[in-house]
């Protein structure tokens, strides 16, 4: 009596009803089957006998509606879907009738798609090679291992998928119409080779048919009628005594070496990477080896994300060098600087703008200075516009009468020679520092303006300094376009007492004074503005304060009244300036990155269509072992690996276009370490949020209707 031990397959009244609308279809009644080891059993029936039907519950892939299946003594039933895959990938091999073979895939990675799954399966690419070679070699097949199955006979593409099935030494082979598809000669080669298969390496086999002559090869005949088995019956035919004598050597004369044993002998190396380095490194694999059967398609998908990322990466680049091109222009006017402007005039009702009086005195520097604590230093200026001659050269100019102080508060740096000094200042020195623009209008290209004398107003004065070039201002005024003196010598001899920077014409109901001459008054010791330095950039506001303070007591402005003088804070213009180039940064990093979900979405809709492309590639995998958390991870990793890829390229192209545009069109760039990691950051999380949904629906199908997809 055969032990226990031996039985492979044990079920006891298997029944299996299928919902058709509102019909109910009864594939299978009270199906009683055992199977024990070793066993060659041929199961046959008309079509729509089911014995595709018991073939798929048998191999795993379907569950019954009632009854009892245990294979080699494990109820099913309690099994979980991981253990069900794990069974599929380590104890069954499938052999189908349409061989399911991977298009555009070589017989040699055909055959190894199984060892993705095994857990006990090796994790090199080497390692799973090897096994494929000897796989092949064992059916006959090792020198078609690079071919695709669109370049093998339906007889070799049965080959490779029996080769596939028995990769991890099954012990138990299912095959499923595996010569339906093939002419009488391949049919028998298949069988014979399933028999030496069986009487060699001991390996169960079932094999479903409908074709006498195939069930010739088995040694029990199992016949199946409308959901029933109407007769079982053991024999052993001519045919199968025939095939006893076909040795697994004689398929495999050019290397014998490879026995089924061997097949699996590189198990225990993937212990020792560790299960879960091995499993990244088999969903990589596999999410790769997809990707690159798919190129031309692979490369399009791809192509959404990097023209986002890489327009991300050129417009944040664009908007940060505008927004740093602002901040230098801002701050060539002067670090934490504050202006005093003296206040309006009214005359006959109307009032002229700030500046329009002369309400500021040296005194009010000198006591700003003095008293307010949030102020690092303090200077003045009286200014007129004049004419500056030189040799034959003249030009109408900006003539500033400045203290020493000024050039350090307003940011104005020494090019050449020096800088107004307090003993200029002291000695009313005709001495004068010009800027880049009176260089170039009243000197030759190559002179040295150093020493030499012009005369501003007609008082002759000698050139002791050349400041550095700032450019125009953010209002479009040159900057450069001026000559300093020292305070006293304007004051005293160049021009005079400072008179209101705003024109007064035509604000007074009543003539002026006549003054035929042009004379000037000469009252001293008033100026045009006086020019503050907080201490830091935090303390501006507090020196603001101070400053309004020190003057309303000055002046004895009461709490209520109008004052006649006005504080400007220049770090408000650099901060709204600031935050419209951010606002203008932002808002070119939100278009980009609408293009970037652009990308996201071809990428959902391209593995959408893959989805339903490989229905029965899923439902393959997941025959051969893959759990659903494979093919989820597959997928998503495919879409990883795409919009990844894409952000790549998109940020070399990126910098390239930045770069570009800064030469071509002479623009300002900053490349943004922060953009460059961001947009690789969105790129990896735009192919893990788009690609999820398709990944869940590939790991949700079923996989018996999967491989039933047509």
């Amino acid at each position: 009596m055969t032990a226990v031990s031996d039985i492979v397959i044990e079920a006891r009244g298997l029944s299996r009803t299928y919902k058709a609308g509102d019909v109910d279809v009864h594939a299978l009644r009270a199906v009683d089957l055992t199977v024990r080891r070793s066993e060659l059993v041929a199961i046959m029936g008309a079509s729509g006998s089911g014995k595709s039907t018991l073939m798929a519950i048998l191999g795993c892939l379907d569950r019954p509606s009632t009854g009892s299946y245990r294979l080699e003594g494990v109820d099913v039933a309690t099994l979980s879907e991981p253990e069900l895959a794990q069974i599929r990938s380590e104890r069954l091999g499938f052999v189908f009738q349409s061989f399911n073979l991977l298009p555009r895939t070589s017989a040699l990675d055909n055959v190894a798609l199984p060892l993705f799954y095994s857990r006990t399966g090796p994790a090199g690419i080497a390692e799973r090679q090897s096994r494929a070679r000897a796989a092949l070699r064992l059916l006959g097949l090792g020198d078609r291992e690079r071919n695709t199955p669109g370049q093998l006979s339906g007889g070799q593409q049965q080959r490779v998928a029996i080769a596939r099935a028995l990769i991890n030494a099954p012990a138990l082979l299912l095959a499923d119409e595996p010569t339906g598809n093939l002419d009488t000669r391949n049919s028998h080669e298949i069988m014979e080779a399933l028999v030496a298969l069986n009487r060699e390496k001991q390996v169960t086999v079932i094999i479903v048919t409908h074709e006498p002559d195939i069930a010739d090869y088995a040694d029990r005949v199992v016949t199946m009628r409308d959901g029933t088995i109407v007769s079982d019956e053991r024999r052993v035919s001519k045919v199968a005594r025939s095939a006893r004598a076909t040795d697994v050597s004689a398929l495999d004369r050019a290397s014998p070496e490879p026995t089924a044993p061997e097949l699996a002998a590189g198990a225990p190396r993937a212990a020792a990477y560790g299960a879960a380095a091995a499993f990244m490194r088999m969903v990589l694999a596999s999410a790769a080896q997809a990707i690159g059967r798919n190129k031309m398609r692979s490369a399009l998908t791809v192509l959404g994300v990097l023209i986002g990322v890489a327009a991300l990466i050129a417009m944040v680049a664009v908007g940060q060098g505008a927004n740093q091109s602002v901040r230098q222009q801002m701050l060539s006017l002067g670090t934490n600087m504050l202006v005093v402007l003296p206040g309006a005039v009214t005359s006959g009702g109307v009032r002229g703008g700030f500046g329009s009086a002369s309400s500021l005195t040296v005194r009010d520097a000198d006591a700003i200075g003095r008293e307010c604590s949030a102020v690092a230093r303090v200077g003045y200026l009286i200014r007129q516009s004049g004419q500056a001659q030189y040799g034959d050269r003249n030009w109408t100019t900006s003539i500033q009468g400045i203290t020493q102080s000024y050039a350090e508060i307003a940011n104005w740096h020494v090019a050449e020679g020096r800088a107004i000094t307090a003993d200029d200042v002291g000695d009313a020195a005709l001495v004068a520092v010009i800027g880049q623009t009176i260089y170039r209008e009243l000197f030759a290209p190559d002179e040295n303006p150093i020493g030499a004398t012009i005369f501003v107003k007609g008082v002759p004065l000698n050139v002791v300094g050349l400041y550095q070039a700032k450019g125009q201002s953010s209002t479009g005024q040159d900057q450069d376009d001026l000559i300093t003196i020292p305070f006293s010598t304007a004051e005293r001899k160049v021009l005079g007492v400072a008179a209101p920077s705003q024109a007064q014409a035509g604000t007074s109901a009543y003539p002026a004074a006549p003054n035929p001459f042009g004379l000037q008054p000469r009252i001293t010791g008033y100026v045009n503005m006086i020019y503050a330095q907080a201490v830091s950039a935090g303390s501006v506001g507090e020196a603001v304060e101070q400053i309004t303070d020190t003057l309303r007591a000055r002046h004895r402005i009461r709490p209520n009244d109008v004052a006649d003088f006005n504080v400007r804070n220049l770090s408000q213009i650099v901060d709204a300036a600031e935050s419209s180039s951010r606002v203008m940064a932002l808002l070119l990093a939100m278009v980009a990155s609408i293009s970037l979900l652009v990308g996201g979405i071809g990428i959902m809709n391209i593995l959408l269509v893959s989805v339903t492309e490989r229905t029965r590639e899923i439902g393959l995998r997941m025959a051969l072992g893959a759990r659903r958390l494979h093919v989820l991870l597959q997928f998503l990793t495919e879409a990883v690996l795409l919009s990844v890829t894409g952000g790549l390229v998109g940020i070399a192209l990126g910098v390239i276009a930045s770069e570009v545009v800064s030469v071509v069109a002479q623009w300002p760039i900053v490349i943004s370490p922060a953009a460059i990691v961001g947009g690789f950051v969105f790129s990896a999380a735009v192919g893990i949020f788009f690609g999820f949904y398709p990944a869940r629906q590939a790991a949700a199908l079923d996989p018996i209707e999967a491989l039933r997809y047509e």
